[in-house]
């Protein structure tokens, strides 16, 4: 039979050891990390997103669509959409706002 080992007891942590937690590092990594995941959350539900308007171009037989300051192009060699939302209160020339990104 076999002798079982037991591990030895953990030292305890000194001063000047290096994984002492410093606090100001510790909070500002699960900060980090939270915006990281809700932005990863986000990336995953814009990709669903364009993918069901990619279907919509689809169904709808455009290849582009226009109507009131909201642009929507198909781009057929990438097989995704480029949308353009213009603010009302803004110069469409100046302040366009577009995403591209390929589907899925």
């Amino acid at each position: 039979m076999a002798k079982e080992k037991k591990s030895k007891p953990k030292q305890k942590q000194l001063p000047t050891m290096e994984d002492r937690q410093i606090q100001e590092l510790q909070d500002k990594a699960i900060e980090y990390a939270q915006v990281r995941d809700e932005r990863m959350a986000l990336s995953k539900q814009e990709g669903e997103l364009k993918t069901d308007l990619l279907k919509l171009m689809h169904k709808h037989k455009k290849t582009e669509y226009t109507y009131n300051g909201v642009t929507v192009l198909l781009v057929m060699e990438e097989e995704t959409v480029k949308v353009k939302v213009k603010p009302k209160d803004v110069d469409a020339d100046d302040q366009d706002v577009e995403e591209m990104a390929a589907a899925g």
